[in-house]
């Protein structure tokens, strides 16, 4: 697989040409959905689509188990959905109209752009990248390809949080000065442990997995999607930005949503690895 660069480097410059034309849809016509990335998140969406009536023509995962507990899924729901393991596969599919992207954090920037390149609707989980240049390559594949992308921040959809930003919008509180947000958790110093490098379990293509983050071997915590665990892989740099990016960006995009502030002029961060002891 290319380095992170290198891959991001390809997919900004392929924004040129489109893989295929959008489909031309009658009134009538019901939207076809694939969902990559059926773990935790992506079963939680996929499950909501199902019970809202979309029609899902195809799951993906790089990890069978994953990809077996996903269509069965629709087929409880009276459906039949394809099981593909490359995403690339679901892209060069004209009869999908939208994909739903609920993978680790750092393919979210890369499938985005390639899906709107191959005309399809996208909703992609949050956070939507992990670095702001990935952020702006994926708002400018939205806009080349005139596609309808939404974020996966669920927040924003709750009552109370919307009850709560119309006080502060209509000068309930009077004039906000200043807004703080946090979110800390208290975890023992073991954490998530030390576990050794070994081989994938089977039916995960490890390497695919990775795919645009560095060559690594194996390692239980690097994957960390299991179930009745939260997904471990967060706490790692090469995907994802730990907790402030996974769980701190609710907190933070709700202030965004009270205020109506557009993005910061600057931004500062400080802190250390000073009580954990585990590999994160």
């Amino acid at each position: 697989m290319k380095n992170r660069r290198d891959f991001l480097t390809s997919a900004a410059a392929g924004l040129t040409t489109a893989l295929s034309a959008r489909r031309v849809l009658g009134a009538n016509d019901r939207l076809t959905g694939a969902f990559i990335g059926v773990g935790t998140m992506g079963s939680e969406n996929l499950k909501v689509a199902l019970e809202q009536s979309v029609r899902v023509g195809a799951v993906c995962d790089v990890y069978q188990p994953h990809l077996e507990r996903a269509a069965a899924m629709v087929r409880r729901q009276g459906g039949a959905a394809k099981e593909v393991k490359d995403f690339r596969e679901i892209l060069a599919d004209r009869s999908i109209d939208f994909v739903c992207v609920s993978t680790p954090d750092h393919w979210h920037p890369y499938m985005m752009v390639e899906a709107c390149k191959a005309g399809k609707d996208v909703y992609v989980e949050k956070p939507a990248c992990v670095v702001v240049e990935e952020g702006q390559k994926m708002v400018a594949a939205a806009r080349k390809y005139n596609r309808v992308v939404q974020a996966g921040t669920w927040q924003r959809s709750g009552d109370h949080f919307q009850r709560a930003c119309e006080m502060v919008r209509t000068v309930v509180l009077g004039k906000v000065t200043a807004c703080k947000t946090w979110m800390y958790q208290n975890l023992a110093q073991a954490g998530i442990g030390n576990p050794p490098e070994g081989r994938p379990p089977a039916g995960l293509d490890w390497d695919l997995w990775l795919g645009p983050a560095p060559e690594r071997p194996f390692q239980p915590n690097r994957f960390g999607v299991y179930p009745n665990a939260y997904s471990y892989f967060r706490f790692f740099w090469d995907y994802a930005g730990g907790i402030l990016t996974d769980s701190g960006i609710h907190m933070i995009d709700t202030a965004h949503m009270a205020l109506g502030d557009a993005m910061p002029s600057a931004a500062a961060a400080f802190g250390g690895k000073l009580w954990l002891g585990d590999d994160s």
